[in-house]
């Protein structure tokens, strides 16, 4: 949880002190620029002695050290906050934690599985906006307090990557690296769209897998291995790690397997030698093949009993068109195998190209490598073009921190209920509403800082752009709750660029070094800025530099 002097609390407080028994549902953060916080009193103003009990509450707020004003206008009760509240709350923060909001431990631990894409070939623009909300959303709850682990399913039984191992045993020199293995990959796929009993060998090929045949076992695994490193580099580029990877043919023959099947034995039918189980609105999900051989739904239960065993809350990103997958799984998980954990489901519309959706088998895709590579050569010339007096190692530090920080941004941005359709001229554009814009704005407070006369007596009078850049930081843990509360990343994209903006006006309209009475206090707001925006910015992947 997040431990500040929370403005919010206190009003909700006072209010229920004198029997107004308001929740914060009712309180808003104003836009308007009439108040800063907005009360609504809809569902009391029909009340008997309401405007007795009102009156009560304004006298009782006006006390508050915090309120600077607070009227009854209409149905709302209108609180403006005093600016050195403001600045007080958060430097003070800064000065005895290091950071604003404080975090508290909490005991709670969450596994969030993201990625997880079949190791059949270079992870895809559309698949990393997995692992960009994943890992995003894993930082965002370690902020909030949580102890958070990250894990990706590796699937090598599938149909899939069998499709990709007969590639392999088909080629003439069986050479195992990623441009081999994915051409062998495309021609299997290409020749089952022709001839459809070449499905029969892929489905002889799981079999001997799951029966543990010693040659296919270390082949697929030798296999799965280069192509999972691959991703895992390519991941990396971009600053995500995560902290384990389960191979989901280690539950075959596991114990939390048998568990499953065990508690689902009272529920299995049969239908043609195949094993399923019905659910409420009767549609059957299949757990085995008439071979006896186990379908994905199968393990990924398995899986999940075992994730169950050490962790709370249990946290899957997945395509949107797994949701009716997603909501079986649940139903099982909760009704029939009677998982201890806590379980959510964050869901993502894909990104697609102008030509269509992306798919490995086909061919038709922008690897993340590629993304990367073309972001940089962008990045790179523009650097050099405004800043021809760095050397070359410096320019293309910043490149690299630009292109990185523009992709995941672009992403991040963006609510993960709209799908995105991928424009190179979007992607690479480095103005307007992009991390490029974010990070200038850093930068041009490194000079400040360095400069600035940061102790002495200082003015306790704020003019309208430092007053809306504090309000500004100090709702900084409100958006963070936001994230958290709804496993979202766009709150803190949007967030940074507003916050950005207050900080560019401010910028613009008040001098901070040389401004006399004025510095000190200016300083301090300066501060606190720089240290909310790199911990928003860290959330979300973006670098800042000192020097842009």
């Amino acid at each position: 949880m997040l431990l500040f002097e929370d403005i919010r609390d206190s009003i909700i407080r006072t209010c229920r002190n004198q029997s107004l028994d308001v929740s914060a549902k009712d309180l808003d953060t104003d836009r308007t620029g009439h108040a800063d916080f907005s009360l609504k009193l809809f569902r009391f103003s029909g009340r008997p002695g309401f405007e007795k009990l009102m009156q009560t509450v304004l006298d009782q707020m006006s006390k508050e050290k915090y309120v600077s004003s607070v009227s009854l206008d209409g149905k709302y009760l209108n609180i403006k906050v005093k600016e050195q509240s403001y600045l007080d709350i958060m430097d003070t923060s800064l000065k005895e934690k290091g950071v604003f909001p404080d975090t508290f431990q909490d005991p709670e631990r969450v596994l969030l599985e993201h990625t997880s894409t079949n190791p059949t070939g270079p992870i895809h623009i559309g698949r990393t906006r997995n692992s960009i909300v994943g890992d995003s959303l894993a930082r965002i709850l370690r902020r909030y307090g949580y102890r958070v682990s990250t894990q990706y399913f590796v699937n090598d039984t599938g149909k899939q990557v069998m499709g990709l191992y007969l590639g392999y045993l088909q080629s003439h020199d069986r050479k195992v690296d990623i441009q081999h293995l994915l051409e062998g990959y495309r021609k299997v796929y290409r020749e089952i769209e022709e001839n459809k009993t070449k499905e029969k060998e892929i489905e002889a090929l799981i079999k001997k897998y799951e029966t543990g045949e010693p040659t296919v076992v270390r082949e697929v695994r030798e296999i799965c291995t280069v192509m999972l490193r691959g991703i895992i580099t390519s991941l990396s580029r971009i600053g995500i790690k995560i902290d384990d990877y389960v191979w989901e043919s280690g539950f075959l023959k596991s114990q939390e397997m048998d568990d499953v099947l065990s508690s689902l034995s009272d529920n299995i039918k049969t239908e043609n030698d195949a094993q399923f189980i019905e659910l409420r609105n009767g549609s059957k999900v299949f757990l085995r093949r008439a071979d006896g051989t186990s379908l994905y739904t199968l393990r990924d239960l398995a899986y999940h009993k075992f994730k169950s065993l050490n962790y709370d809350w249990l946290i899957d990103v997945l395509g949107e068109d797994h949701r009716d997958y997603a909501r079986s799984l649940n139903e099982i998980l909760q009704d029939m195998v009677s998982l201890r954990s806590k379980i959510s489901f964050v869901f993502y519309s894909f990104i697609s190209l102008d030509s269509g959706k992306m798919s490995t088998r086909s061919g038709n895709v922008v690897t993340l490598d590629e993304l990367i590579e073309k972001a940089e050569q962008n990045a790179l010339e523009i650097v050099k073009s405004k800043r021809p007096d760095l050397p070359e190692d410096g320019q293309r530090k910043i490149a690299n921190a630009v292109a990185v920080s523009a992709i995941r941004f672009q992403i991040a941005k963006i609510n993960l209920g709209k799908e995105l359709v991928f424009k190179w001229s979007e992607a690479l554009n480095l103005e307007g509403d992009s991390a490029p814009y974010i990070m200038y704005s850093y930068a041009r407070t490194t000079k400040i800082m360095k400069e600035a006369n940061t102790s002495g007596e200082t003015s306790n009078v704020f003019d309208q752009y430092e007053r809306s850049l504090l309000r500004m930081l100090y709702l900084y843990p409100y958006s963070l709750q936001a994230a958290k509360d709804g496993l979202r990343v766009d709150p803190i994209a949007s967030y940074a660029l507003e916050l950005v903006r207050s900080f560019n006006d401010f910028y613009n309209n008040c001098r901070v070094v040389g401004s006399g009475e004025h510095e000190v206090k200016r300083a301090k707001i300066v501060n606190i800025y720089r240290h909310v925006l790199q911990d928003a910015c860290n959330l979300l992947g973006i670098t800042l530099l000192d020097e842009m």
